[in-house]
């Protein structure tokens, strides 16, 4: 469970930096970059949450 909620609130830092990064640089490649960037990021979230699930169910 705490590697659950560090991962929400490390990636969520991470999105918010990212994002806020974007929105100053303001160019559309890098906000493409970005999003890519942020979506991987979620994903991989997204699979820890999936596999720690399926460890503990163990």
């Amino acid at each position: 469970m705490d590697s659950i909620i560090t991962g929400v609130i490390g990636v969520g830092i991470f999105l918010l930096f990212i994002g806020g990064l974007a929105q100053s640089i303001g160019h559309v490649p890098f906000t493409i970059i970005v999003i890519m960037v942020a979506a991987m990021g979620l994903y991989g979230l997204y699979e820890d949450i999936r596999e720690d699930q399926k460890n503990r169910a163990e």
